[in-house]
């Protein structure tokens, strides 16, 4: 058997007006290739990329012959018989490719989610998963989606959604239709973690771990200046004499190094945990929406005071 990853490209050009059935169809495809096991990952895109006018969803395989063995089943083939009637001249293309297919999408806004599934509930949360991959392709701005589940000794799902703007996937996370699909999975999740990738500051500054939804940027940025500023003062007093001799591009990557380090560590957590009920206000007091800007404030002004003479 070959062991070399090959890759099945299904594209086709959908009706006018035939969209939202052919995204519909598109969910189906992508958790009936899951649900057979064969696949290692599977990815949707509903909305092309500029230079084709084609709709694809693709999928990766291990093997050539774990590929054939889903292209020739039964459950691929009534599939493909259902898109024929969404698209033009009833032609679903099947591309079969060992190189990877790569897509990166130069707009929008993107969430990742890893799933842990409890033990015993695979086969309910993939039923789960069919019910809310149809519903979000049905929002406006959905760009596609890609699934890959647990390799194996794993147990989580990692799901990464796209969406055209960052409006567009506030609103389906949002919406009381994910609402209550996240409810109904609550007895087949065991936790979860959700990232989104359209923040400022990536790594810096975590989102809710119970939203997803990323802190308004202004915030974020306060906090960098916070904890950046006194280490950029230490720096210029006590570093940069000791660097005078190097060339100033040296001197200034060893600054630079030290300034991220410290931040990304010691300072920003810190610095969060600190101000975690205004990043995060759900669940705080109102009176902290008001009284944390005051103390970053504040904060600021020591910053500055204890600084005022460093240099001089």
């Amino acid at each position: 058997m070959s062991s070399n990853p090959s890759t099945l490209l299904v594209c086709a050009r959908v009706l006018p007006g035939r969209e939202g059935a052919f995204a519909q169809w598109q969910g189906r495809w992508q958790n009936a290739v899951l649900a057979a096991g064969t696949a290692q990952s599977v990815e949707l895109w509903p909305s092309a990329p500029p230079d084709q006018l084609e709709v694809i969803a693709l999928a990766r395989f291990g093997s050539i012959d774990a590929l054939r063995e889903w292209r020739r089943g039964k459950v691929n083939h009534e599939l493909i018989e259902e898109a024929a009637r969404l698209v033009e001249g009833g032609l679903v293309m099947q591309l079969v490719g060992q190189a990877t297919v790569e897509y990166a999408s130069t707009r929008g806004a993107t969430m990742v989610i890893v799933t842990k599934i409890k033990p015993g509930k695979e086969a309910a949360y993939r039923a789960w998963a069919d019910r809310i991959q149809n519903l979000q392709a049905t929002f406006p701005g959905f760009l596609g989606s890609f699934v890959q589940p647990p390799q194996p000794g794993e147990s989580d799902w990692t799901t990464i959604l796209r969406f055209d703007s960052a409006p567009h996937l506030e609103r389906w996370l949002k919406s009381d239709e994910r609402a209550r699909m996240v409810k109904e999975s609550e007895d087949l999740v065991g936790g979860f973690l959700a990232q989104r990738v359209d923040t400022s500051f990536p790594g810096w500054i975590p989102n809710d771990p119970t939203t997803g939804a990323q802190p308004s940027i202004w915030k974020t940025a306060c906090l960098v200046l916070l904890t950046l500023f006194p280490v950029v003062m230490l720096e210029l007093r006590f570093l940069n004499p000791q660097l005078a001799a190097l060339n100033p591009a040296v001197s200034t990557f060893i600054g630079n190094i030290i300034s991220v380090g410290l931040t990304t560590w010691p300072l920003m957590p810190l610095a969060i945990l600190t101000f975690h009920g205004w990043l995060y206000p759900e669940g705080y007091p109102r009176w902290t929406r008001w009284a944390m800007p005051l103390a970053l404030v504040f904060a600021y002004l020591i910053e500055i005071a204890v600084f005022w003479h460093l240099l001089l």
